[in-house]
């Protein structure tokens, strides 16, 4: 409210509580003697119509100048001014914006952010990102950047590029070698990369049309009128060009008719010298000893209670025969005795070694070119066979080193199994890289039977149920069981859950075979009847993925080992399917192992350092 008297105004405050509480009533007129009570809005609008009063219409009168802030009361304007007073002190005036003077404020404000962050509170400007780093170095840094890399080289950032940006710079790189420069901060000078592999070509886009091509020298053209890079483009051809190159391509055909019938030729000798030529080195003193035993011979004295004896786990290193120079893939025992052990090296060569007495190297077998992939000893072990990757089969007199007959169907054979019954010791089973297990009759070199029911390279061959059944695995996760002699699957061994299975190993007994699934674990089936998986029989801890590695069993049957990727050697209980011993064998990987058969507690491994270690 405004109270008012004489033209005196002042303001008065309502009193307390007043109009609080129940329905909202106008306010009744204060009537006291010579006051009177305006409302605030009526009053001010009076005042506003007062002071836009004029006199006469349609002259504007100037109004006067006054220094007054705007927005000031109209009788103020009208006041006159006081004199020796200030106008702008009449009234205060507030800047809702003053000047601030921010020198010195841009230093301190632009600091150099980290472009690692994933969140900046404030909107900084792109100087401020781009600022070098400022401030005391860390301890074994040489920058203060090295902190914030993300790289070996430094640190990499995604940029947003368009992919139709960069396969343009991509292209115009490898194919005119040059390119912009991708950095952030470009040097002076470095705008434009250039290949050190493309033909550099400045200027030339992948959007330019083709050169034309150019007419080159050729035989119809004078020497210099031509371009001088090369002279690959021909000129015209008339009877004479023609003949002369008819000429020419006779003549080579000549002499290529008459170097293959010389290679034929040198074949053919080759043969007719095949058993003449040295296939093997003895590396002893003599062959027989003083009492004309041969040195295939045992010479020692058997036990006779071997199968009541228990096998135990190794525990130290005894002894390492070297002479391989590369990896060895496989070894066998001398069959029934084991005095004699036969390793198949990487570098074509096969060698026999003696188990006891010097363990030296007693005979080199070379017959293969390429690395021999599987060996077999005969049930007498007087003779044995050897697959390679040379594509053929060798079969081999153990005793004098010569090769008996070699035979091939032009495919690799990854594993070779003989027949168990002594009479047919001549009757072989091979698993080649053409989807087949082909079986060969050795005493004519020709073959037999094929079992074609495979999609993949056959890896394992496995005679079970005294050469009834025949057990093979491939590369297709597949095991078939097959009828001896009859190419027809009586059994398909197929789970979506299986892997590739590379190497298959009876147990002593031949009831149980393990398998080393390529999914690090080894696998256990029956090896009769129905041939059930034993789900219960896994064997795990290994690392064997991508690795053909042998495993074994122990003569009594109790243990299982196998090698690993890593060079190690694991022993699990066949009953309890627990790891027991691991044994740091070899240096890369353990490719086999085998169970001495008599002395219970020595096992041989083998791996890819072309090393043989014996254990006890």
């Amino acid at each position: 409210l405004k109270w008012t008297k004489k033209g005196s105004p002042f303001t008065a405050r309502p009193r307390a509580g007043l109009g609080c509480g129940g329905p909202s009533r106008p306010p009744r007129p204060l009537q006291t003697a010579g006051w009177k009570v305006l409302e605030p809005a009526r009053r001010i609008r009076n005042m506003d119509l007062l002071a836009q009063y004029s006199d006469s219409e349609g002259e504007e009168k100037p109004k006067p100048k006054t220094s007054l802030p705007t927005g000031a009361a109209p009788k103020a304007i009208n006041r006159k001014p006081i004199v020796g007073v200030d106008d702008v002190a009449l009234m205060p005036v507030v800047d809702a914006a003053p000047n601030v003077d921010t020198m010195g404020m841009s230093m301190v404000a632009k600091w150099a952010y980290n472009t690692a962050d994933k969140r900046i509170l404030t909107n900084p400007t792109i100087e401020a990102l781009s600022k070098p780093l400022q401030g005391p170095i860390p301890e074994g840094k040489l920058t203060l950047e090295e902190s914030f890399n993300n790289h070996k080289m430094g640190r990499v950032e995604k940029a947003a590029m368009s992919k139709f940006a960069f396969d343009e710079q991509y292209l115009t790189f490898h194919n005119f070698g040059y390119a912009a420069n991708p950095c952030r901060q470009i040097p002076e000078g470095e705008e434009v990369l250039v290949s050190t592999e493309a033909n550099h070509q400045a200027g030339r886009g992948i959007w330019d049309k083709p050169r034309k091509r150019q007419r080159l020298e050729g035989p119809d053209m004078e020497p210099g009128k031509g371009h001088a890079e090369s002279e690959k483009w021909g000129g015209f051809i008339d009877g004479e060009v023609v003949r002369k190159q008819l000429e020419v391509e006779v003549k080579a055909r000549e002499e290529e008719v008459a170097r293959r019938a010389e290679e034929e030729k040198a074949v053919e000798g080759e043969e007719r010298e095949t058993k003449e030529r040295v296939t093997s080195i003895f590396h002893g003193n003599k062959e027989t000893d003083y009492a004309g035993r041969s040195w295939i011979e045992n010479k020692t004295n058997i036990t006779k209670d071997v199968d009541d004896k228990q096998c135990f786990l190794p525990k130290k290193w005894v002894h390492t025969w070297t002479g391989h120079t590369m990896g060895v893939s496989k070894i066998r025992w001398f069959p029934k005795t084991a005095h004699l052990l036969l390793s198949a090296g990487m570098d074509g060569k096969i060698m026999i070694w003696d188990y006891h007495n010097q363990r030296k190297c007693l005979r080199t077998y070379f017959g293969h070119d390429q690395a021999v992939r599987d060996i077999a000893f005969c049930a007498d072990g007087r003779r044995f066979y050897s697959v390679s990757y040379d594509k053929n089969i060798q079969y081999w007199d153990t005793e004098t080193g010569k090769i008996i007959a070699t035979f091939t169907n032009k495919k690799t054979p990854f594993c070779v199994s003989i027949h168990p019954d002594p009479s047919q010791q001549n009757v072989i089973v091979t698993g080649c890289s053409n989807k087949k297990a082909v079986q060969w009759d050795s005493n004519t070199c020709e073959i037999v039977q094929e079992y074609d029911e495979h999609m993949g390279a056959v890896n394992t061959v496995t005679i079970c149920e005294d050469g009834k059944r025949l057990l093979t695995s491939s590369d297709d996760k597949k095991m078939f069981l097959w009828e001896f002699g009859i190419p027809v699957v009586i059994k398909h061994i197929a789970e979506p859950t299986m892997h590739s299975i590379p190497q298959i190993v009876l147990s002593p007994d031949e009831k149980y075979l393990i398998g080393q699934s390529m999914d690090n674990k080894i696998i256990a089936y029956e090896a009769f009847g129905r041939f059930k998986f034993i789900a219960r029989k896994t064997f795990k801890g290994h690392l064997n993925a991508g690795y053909a590695i042998t495993p074994g069993w122990s003569a009594d049957g109790r243990w299982i080992m196998s090698g690993d990727a890593d060079g190690k050697l694991w022993f699990w209980d066949w009953a309890k399917c627990k790891n027991y011993r691991v044994l740091k064998a070899h240096d890369g990987v353990c490719s086999g192992c085998l169970w001495h058969p008599i002395q219970t507690s020595r096992v041989v491994s083998c791996g890819w350092d072309g090393a043989i270690k014996l254990w006890d």
